[in-house]
């Protein structure tokens, strides 16, 4: 989409935009410099709608005697046949209507329309919040409860030496291969600066080819893991992360976080891998 066809175009000054928009339609044509085509007709027909829903649930009733004078006006094909050149030339010339003058009653849509825009802009340009800890703590309760037994995979971590374990790591991990969903709890982990590293989650699925990856030994460790995602640990104490499964996991036979260039990698050196999460040994 070009720039000048795309409203939301990030390169375009919205509160520049919004003011050409509110210019022209109330009327003030000569200054929305800044408002295309193409977005004026769709201010036209949107205001033209309001206009005509207004009118049908507040219709205005005709003055008296005003049909009675229009119907004595009307035009009768009989007086054309009549008419002459001279009366062509004298008859009355009606007045066009100045194109910045909003007919009288008509300010109500327009300035519905007005509204609808502003209160869409805010919607799109205002920044939305994230999640809280409790609304996820509420979801992963939530996928436990849908997730079968035999399915539902609940780890505690094993945490390494790596220089990211700055305390008790304590939580768990928990998945369902038939929802393709799961959730972290961690605490114990090192604060990252998103600008500088960011924690990336691995799940490795028994289904999955071996011997892709033989430098990291054989089995389950030479295979291409699924990347879970990346994440930032913000907040000291325990944090809940949804896990973000890039492709569908079949078989969950382990996961691993590791840490990671901002934005994370297609391939992990493995160099940092603070946190583990295996099936528990009997």
């Amino acid at each position: 989409m070009s720039n000048a066809r795309n409203p939301f175009n990030p390169e375009r000054d919205p509160s520049r935009a919004y003011d050409a928009a509110l210019q022209h339609m109330l009327g003030e044509h000569e200054h929305h410099d800044s408002l295309d085509a193409e977005m004026a007709l769709e201010f036209e027909y949107a205001a033209a709608a309001l206009d005509v829903a207004v009118a049908q649930s507040n219709p205005i009733d005709m003055p008296e005697g005003l049909l009675d004078r229009l119907k004595s006006q009307s035009f009768d094909p009989a007086d054309q046949v009549e008419s002459t050149d001279d009366d062509a030339h004298n008859a009355p010339i009606p007045f066009a209507q100045p194109e910045s003058a909003l007919p009288r009653g008509n300010w109500v849509p327009w300035f519905a329309a007005a509204a609808s825009i502003l209160i869409a802009a805010v919607a799109i340009f205002m920044p939305r919040s994230a999640p809280s800890i409790a609304d996820i703590a509420q979801e992963r309760l939530a996928m436990i409860e849908e997730a079968t037994q035999n399915d539902l995979i609940q780890w505690s971590w094993t945490a390494t030496e790596d220089q990211a374990v700055v305390g008790e790591v304590t939580g768990d991990l928990v998945w369902s291969d038939d929802l393709n969903k799961g959730y972290m709890r961690i605490s114990g982990l090192e604060v990252n600066d998103p600008t500088q590293t960011q924690y990336q989650l691995w799940i490795f699925d028994a289904t999955r080819p071996e011997g892709d990856l033989p430098q990291f030994g054989e089995g389950l460790l030479s295979q291409r893991p699924i990347d879970g995602g990346v994440f930032d640990i913000n907040e000291n104490g325990e944090v809940i992360i949804e896990i973000d499964a890039k492709l569908t996991v079949q078989q969950a036979a382990a996961f691993a976080v590791t840490v990671e260039p901002p934005g994370g990698v297609v391939v992990s050196d493995r160099s940092r891998v603070p946190l583990l999460a295996l099936a528990p040994t009997s």
